[in-house]
């Protein structure tokens, strides 16, 4: 801004001697030092007010405030720590408020203890076939299908199946504030009627459709998504799986991870069995298949043989006894295949396998997991900062 020299004059006075501007004795002794009247000092100085030259609240010259932008494109951070300076009580008030906010939260959230279990899936688990895989490729050159491989179980997909949620939440847990066991419908309070809940407020004003649900399933779904947000499962390189689980009561986070322990085994276990027992019922129904072809070409054969000697054959009875040889065998070779993988199916089916190994079992926490006070609180006053600095930037520049 241009200034004349008459104007940088009535400032440097102004600034020289700051009580000049409400004080009309002083103004009067400072104006004849300088050679003025009292009222054309006073005037000067109500000019430069009304242009903003001079700050209302200090009385001193205001100062031309640097951009937050250079000529370079580049941030001015002399500028902006002269706005924090100038708005240090606005950001002091914004942040305190911030920080409080975290510390009210920190104080009244629900504290959650944290149980893990850790396993490997044992190298069985990941095989395809077991010891049925060796005969497979020589079942399938005689034409013998249905013995795929084995099924593989990705525990991940276990763990975070609705079926084990949906048990876990309608089990009976004894806790702490049921000794006699409830589920966790019953736990968490999702059965009684809330005091203040603004999402069913809403929905009165809405249309119901058709679709009647019933209450108990629409807890026990409500429960599954409450679970869902307290179970984390992570799968390391390595194969190693480690579960996590958040409950209000440690030992009720502790017996849950068990839970989904045995839960994992066990479905891994059945499914495994039943795989065993559907491999067998196959190939026993296959080989009783085999031995019916093989003694029906055998019949074949031996009833060629007595009506045709070998020592009366001709061209054409010798390709049809040849045909009929083959024939048999043929069958003889799937018979013994199938015969061997009978025996190795009935040694799968009646052994028990080690699945799943556990490195450890979950054990009630000592120490809450969540929440977590100093770093929210911490967080809280960053936030709060990185708010009051943007905040008093722009009020800053509105104010120019």
């Amino acid at each position: 801004m241009q200034l004349t020299a008459h104007e940088k004059k009535i400032l440097d006075i102004v600034k020289a001697h700051p009580e000049i501007v409400d004080n009309p004795e002083k103004r009067e002794s400072v104006a004849k030092t300088y050679g003025l009247s009292e009222k054309t000092l006073r005037n000067r100085i109500a000019e430069l007010k009304k242009r903003g030259l001079i700050n209302l609240d200090t009385g001193r010259p205001q100062e031309e405030k640097k951009p937050l932008v250079t000529t370079h494109d580049e941030i001015n951070l002399v500028a902006v720590w002269d706005t924090i300076k100038l708005k240090r009580r606005l950001i002091t008030m914004i942040s305190a408020v911030s920080t409080l906010t975290g510390l009210i939260y920190a104080l009244v959230a629900t504290i959650y203890f944290e149980s893990t279990i850790s396993m490997y899936p044992a190298g069985e688990l990941g095989q395809n076939g077991g010891v049925l895989g060796e005969f497979q490729g020589l079942a399938k050159t005689f034409g013998v299908g249905g013995l795929g491989p084995a099924p593989t179980y990705n525990i991940p997909d276990i763990i975070d199946s609705r079926r084990l949620k949906k048990d876990i939440v309608l089990k009976d847990w004894k806790t702490t504030k049921f000794p006699q066991g409830s589920n966790l419908i019953k736990y968490w309070e999702l059965d009684k009627e809330k005091l203040f809940s603004p999402r069913k407020w809403i929905t009165r004003f809405l249309p119901k459709g058709n679709i009647s649900s019933n209450p108990q399933a629409k807890l026990a779904y409500e429960a599954i998504l409450a679970l869902d947000e307290l179970i984390s499962v992570k799968e390391e390189i390595s194969g190693l799986i480690t579960v996590s689980v958040l409950m209000q009561d440690p030992s009720l986070a502790a017996n849950i991870a068990n839970y989904i322990a045995e839960f994992v085994k066990d479905f891994i276990s059945l499914e495994q069995q039943r795989e065993a027992s559907r491999n067998r019922e196959f190939v026993e129904n296959q080989k009783t298949e085999a031995k019916y072809q093989l003694e029906k070409s055998e019949e074949l054969l031996t009833d060629f043989r007595k009506k045709h000697p070998i020592q009366l054959d001709t061209p054409e009875y010798q390709m049809i006894r040849s045909r009929l040889e083959y024939s048999v065998q043929e069958n003889r070779a799937v018979y013994i295949t199938l015969r061997q993988q009978y025996e190795i199916a009935k040694i799968e089916e009646a052994k028990e396998n080690l699945l799943v190994n556990m490195l450890d079992n979950a054990e009630p926490a000592v120490k809450k997991a969540k929440p977590q006070r100093t770093l929210i609180v911490i967080l809280s006053f960053l936030g709060g900062f990185m708010i009051a600095v943007p905040v008093s930037l722009l009020l800053d520049r509105k104010e120019q």
